[in-house]
Protein backbone atom coordinates (compact mmCIF):
# COMPACT_ATOMS: atom_id res chain seq x y z
CA UNK A 1 0.00 0.00 0.00
CA UNK A 2 1.35 3.27 -1.18
CA UNK A 3 1.59 6.63 1.33
CA UNK A 4 -1.69 8.28 -0.18
CA UNK A 5 -3.19 4.99 0.78
CA UNK A 6 -2.15 4.59 4.07
CA UNK A 7 -3.20 8.35 4.93
CA UNK A 8 -6.31 8.09 3.53
CA UNK A 9 -7.05 5.91 6.74
CA UNK A 10 -6.42 9.34 9.29
CA UNK A 11 -10.12 10.44 8.34
CA UNK A 12 -11.74 7.10 8.83
CA UNK A 13 -9.40 6.32 11.98
CA UNK A 14 -11.11 9.49 13.96
CA UNK A 15 -14.54 8.50 12.49
CA UNK A 16 -14.05 5.04 13.91
CA UNK A 17 -12.17 5.94 17.58
CA UNK A 18 -13.77 3.46 20.12
CA UNK A 19 -16.68 5.15 21.91
CA UNK A 20 -15.09 5.29 25.03
CA UNK A 21 -11.73 7.77 23.89
CA UNK A 22 -14.18 9.98 21.24
CA UNK A 23 -16.01 10.76 24.59
CA UNK A 24 -13.08 11.29 26.70
CA UNK A 25 -11.67 13.81 24.35
CA UNK A 26 -14.97 15.62 23.63
CA UNK A 27 -15.84 15.88 26.91
CA UNK A 28 -12.40 16.96 28.41
CA UNK A 29 -12.61 20.09 26.27
CA UNK A 30 -15.60 20.69 28.38
CA UNK A 31 -15.11 19.70 32.00
CA UNK A 32 -11.45 20.46 32.29
CA UNK A 33 -10.98 24.04 34.52
CA UNK A 34 -10.04 26.79 33.48
CA UNK A 35 -9.06 29.58 35.57
CA UNK A 36 -8.95 33.25 34.06
CA UNK A 37 -5.80 33.35 33.92
CA UNK A 38 -5.09 30.64 32.11
CA UNK A 39 -4.50 30.72 28.07
CA UNK A 40 -4.79 27.89 26.12
CA UNK A 41 -1.97 26.67 23.05
CA UNK A 42 -1.61 24.49 20.45
CA UNK A 43 1.64 22.59 19.83
CA UNK A 44 2.59 20.43 17.04
CA UNK A 45 5.37 18.85 15.16
CA UNK A 46 5.11 16.66 11.44
CA UNK A 47 8.32 14.36 10.88
CA UNK A 48 9.80 12.74 8.10
CA UNK A 49 11.86 9.77 9.18
CA UNK A 50 14.15 7.07 7.28
CA UNK A 51 12.59 4.68 10.03
CA UNK A 52 9.46 4.76 12.50
CA UNK A 53 11.47 3.09 15.82
CA UNK A 54 10.12 3.38 18.99
CA UNK A 55 11.97 1.45 22.10
CA UNK A 56 14.96 0.34 20.14
CA UNK A 57 12.46 -1.51 17.85
CA UNK A 58 11.60 -0.48 13.84
CA UNK A 59 7.90 -0.22 13.22
CA UNK A 60 7.98 0.38 10.05
CA UNK A 61 10.37 -2.99 9.03
CA UNK A 62 12.95 -0.13 8.62
CA UNK A 63 10.77 1.43 5.99
CA UNK A 64 10.60 5.22 5.77
CA UNK A 65 7.75 6.89 7.51
CA UNK A 66 5.54 10.03 7.76
CA UNK A 67 4.45 11.48 11.36
CA UNK A 68 2.44 14.02 12.93
CA UNK A 69 1.94 15.24 16.32
CA UNK A 70 -0.54 17.80 16.96
CA UNK A 71 -1.94 18.83 20.73
CA UNK A 72 -3.78 21.38 23.20
CA UNK A 73 -2.57 22.75 26.28
CA UNK A 74 -5.36 23.58 28.06
CA UNK A 75 -3.36 26.29 30.37
CA UNK A 76 -4.28 24.97 33.80
CA UNK A 77 -1.76 21.81 33.62
CA UNK A 78 -3.83 19.81 31.85
CA UNK A 79 -3.28 18.45 27.95
CA UNK A 80 -4.46 16.22 25.15
CA UNK A 81 -3.24 15.23 21.43
CA UNK A 82 -2.88 12.73 18.87
CA UNK A 83 -0.22 11.28 17.30
CA UNK A 84 -0.39 9.90 13.81
CA UNK A 85 2.25 7.48 12.16
CA UNK A 86 2.81 5.25 9.59
CA UNK A 87 2.97 1.51 10.92
CA UNK A 88 4.27 -1.68 9.46
CA UNK A 89 5.02 -3.66 12.83
CA UNK A 90 4.42 -7.48 12.14
CA UNK A 91 6.82 -8.54 8.38
CA UNK A 92 4.18 -9.16 5.66
CA UNK A 93 5.72 -12.06 4.63
CA UNK A 94 4.98 -13.41 8.24
CA UNK A 95 1.88 -15.86 8.20
CA UNK A 96 1.45 -13.66 11.30
CA UNK A 97 1.00 -10.18 9.17
CA UNK A 98 -2.02 -8.95 10.38
CA UNK A 99 -2.72 -5.64 7.43
CA UNK A 100 -2.05 -2.93 10.20
CA UNK A 101 -0.48 0.28 8.38
CA UNK A 102 -1.35 3.37 10.59
CA UNK A 103 -0.61 4.31 14.00
CA UNK A 104 -3.17 7.08 15.55
CA UNK A 105 -2.72 7.17 19.23
CA UNK A 106 -4.72 9.50 21.55
CA UNK A 107 -3.63 10.88 24.85
CA UNK A 108 -4.56 12.98 27.81
CA UNK A 109 -2.57 14.62 30.68
CA UNK A 110 -1.65 16.59 32.93
CA UNK A 111 1.55 18.89 34.21
CA UNK A 112 2.47 19.38 37.78
CA UNK A 113 5.07 22.51 38.30
CA UNK A 114 7.10 22.25 41.31
CA UNK A 115 9.66 25.11 40.63
CA UNK A 116 10.92 26.97 37.06
CA UNK A 117 13.51 23.45 36.54
CA UNK A 118 11.51 20.72 37.89
CA UNK A 119 7.96 19.52 36.55
CA UNK A 120 6.11 16.05 36.58
CA UNK A 121 3.71 14.88 34.22
CA UNK A 122 1.27 12.09 33.67
CA UNK A 123 0.13 10.85 30.67
CA UNK A 124 -2.54 8.72 29.21
CA UNK A 125 -1.97 7.10 26.27
CA UNK A 126 -4.81 5.04 23.72
CA UNK A 127 -2.21 3.26 21.42
CA UNK A 128 -4.76 2.61 18.36
CA UNK A 129 -3.77 0.58 15.22
CA UNK A 130 -5.47 0.74 12.05
CA UNK A 131 -5.96 -1.94 9.26
CA UNK A 132 -5.61 -4.84 11.27
CA UNK A 133 -7.31 -7.84 9.58
CA UNK A 134 -7.46 -11.95 10.59
CA UNK A 135 -9.61 -10.78 13.75
CA UNK A 136 -6.31 -9.50 15.44
CA UNK A 137 -5.94 -6.29 17.57
CA UNK A 138 -3.01 -4.33 18.38
CA UNK A 139 -3.84 -1.85 20.60
CA UNK A 140 -3.06 -0.99 24.01
CA UNK A 141 -3.17 1.80 26.94
CA UNK A 142 -0.40 3.13 28.78
CA UNK A 143 -0.04 5.52 31.83
CA UNK A 144 3.10 7.28 31.33
CA UNK A 145 5.04 9.27 34.60
CA UNK A 146 7.58 11.58 33.23
CA UNK A 147 10.06 13.61 35.48
CA UNK A 148 11.70 16.42 34.33
CA UNK A 149 14.81 18.07 35.58
CA UNK A 150 17.93 19.70 34.41
CA UNK A 151 19.57 16.37 34.33
CA UNK A 152 17.65 14.96 32.10
CA UNK A 153 13.68 12.83 31.93
CA UNK A 154 12.97 9.88 33.81
CA UNK A 155 10.02 7.85 32.56
CA UNK A 156 8.25 5.61 34.53
CA UNK A 157 5.18 3.61 32.49
CA UNK A 158 2.96 0.47 32.87
CA UNK A 159 0.26 -0.72 29.76
CA UNK A 160 -3.02 -1.47 31.57
CA UNK A 161 -4.08 -4.11 29.65
CA UNK A 162 -2.03 -6.53 27.32
CA UNK A 163 0.80 -4.53 25.37
CA UNK A 164 0.69 -4.89 21.57
CA UNK A 165 -2.73 -6.78 21.98
CA UNK A 166 -3.48 -10.30 20.49
CA UNK A 167 0.86 -10.69 20.00
CA UNK A 168 1.40 -10.73 23.76
CA UNK A 169 -0.49 -12.28 26.96
CA UNK A 170 -0.37 -9.66 29.74
CA UNK A 171 0.77 -6.15 30.38
CA UNK A 172 4.30 -4.54 30.74
CA UNK A 173 6.35 -1.69 32.33
CA UNK A 174 9.40 0.40 31.58
CA UNK A 175 11.61 2.73 33.08
CA UNK A 176 13.25 4.91 30.63
CA UNK A 177 16.29 8.00 30.62
CA UNK A 178 16.84 10.34 28.56
CA UNK A 179 19.05 13.07 28.01
CA UNK A 180 20.12 16.59 25.50
CA UNK A 181 23.48 17.99 25.95
CA UNK A 182 24.26 20.97 23.71
CA UNK A 183 27.38 20.60 22.20
CA UNK A 184 29.36 24.08 23.07
CA UNK A 185 27.92 26.95 21.53
CA UNK A 186 27.57 25.50 17.97
CA UNK A 187 23.43 24.47 18.62
CA UNK A 188 24.34 20.88 17.94
CA UNK A 189 22.86 18.32 20.51
CA UNK A 190 23.49 15.13 21.63
CA UNK A 191 20.57 12.90 22.36
CA UNK A 192 21.00 10.20 25.11
CA UNK A 193 18.35 7.05 25.89
CA UNK A 194 18.44 4.80 27.99
CA UNK A 195 15.68 2.49 28.77
CA UNK A 196 14.32 -1.02 29.82
CA UNK A 197 11.01 -3.11 28.75
CA UNK A 198 10.32 -5.28 31.40
CA UNK A 199 7.81 -7.74 28.92
CA UNK A 200 8.93 -10.96 30.74
CA UNK A 201 5.24 -12.14 31.40
CA UNK A 202 3.91 -10.69 28.28
CA UNK A 203 6.40 -12.02 25.90
CA UNK A 204 8.43 -14.23 27.49
CA UNK A 205 12.09 -11.75 28.01
CA UNK A 206 12.75 -8.55 29.04
CA UNK A 207 15.22 -6.44 27.36
CA UNK A 208 17.24 -2.67 26.92
CA UNK A 209 17.26 -0.25 24.34
CA UNK A 210 19.37 2.75 23.49
CA UNK A 211 19.44 5.57 21.69
CA UNK A 212 22.37 7.89 20.53
CA UNK A 213 21.82 10.97 18.47
CA UNK A 214 23.23 13.84 17.10
CA UNK A 215 20.49 16.78 16.67
CA UNK A 216 21.01 20.63 14.86
CA UNK A 217 18.71 23.18 13.65
CA UNK A 218 18.28 24.32 10.27
CA UNK A 219 15.74 27.22 10.06
CA UNK A 220 12.24 25.64 11.19
CA UNK A 221 13.47 22.24 10.91
CA UNK A 222 15.43 20.33 12.84
CA UNK A 223 17.55 17.28 11.38
CA UNK A 224 18.77 14.35 13.40
CA UNK A 225 21.07 11.38 12.87
CA UNK A 226 20.92 8.55 15.49
CA UNK A 227 22.01 5.26 16.43
CA UNK A 228 19.12 3.09 17.35
CA UNK A 229 18.82 -0.77 18.69
CA UNK A 230 18.32 -3.25 21.69
CA UNK A 231 20.33 -5.97 23.45
CA UNK A 232 20.92 -9.53 22.36
CA UNK A 233 17.56 -10.27 24.34
CA UNK A 234 15.48 -7.85 22.59
CA UNK A 235 17.02 -8.96 19.06
CA UNK A 236 15.64 -12.45 19.88
CA UNK A 237 12.62 -11.13 20.65
CA UNK A 238 11.58 -9.13 17.58
CA UNK A 239 14.35 -10.19 15.07
CA UNK A 240 15.97 -8.12 12.43
CA UNK A 241 13.75 -4.91 13.56
CA UNK A 242 15.58 -4.36 17.10
CA UNK A 243 18.90 -4.54 15.20
CA UNK A 244 21.30 -2.00 15.74
CA UNK A 245 21.16 0.53 13.28
CA UNK A 246 21.92 4.24 11.88
CA UNK A 247 18.46 6.15 10.86
CA UNK A 248 17.59 9.91 10.16
CA UNK A 249 14.62 12.55 10.82
CA UNK A 250 13.66 15.77 10.10
CA UNK A 251 11.19 17.57 12.05
CA UNK A 252 9.26 21.02 11.86
CA UNK A 253 7.69 21.94 14.78
CA UNK A 254 4.17 24.32 14.72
Amino acid sequence: MNYLDTWKYVINTWLKLKPSLLQLFICSLFILPVPSHAEGTYFGYATVTTDHRAYGVSLTQTDPAVQVLAGYDVGNGFYLGTFISTFNFIDDDSPYEAGENLETDVYLGYRHIFNKDIYLSVTLYQYLIQGTNKGIELDFTELMFDLHSPYGKLTFSHTLNDILGDLSVDNAYRIEYNKSQALWESGLSLDMQLGWWDTKDALGDDYIYYNLGLSYPLGPVTACVTYNGTDNAGQDLFGHIADPTFFAKATWAF
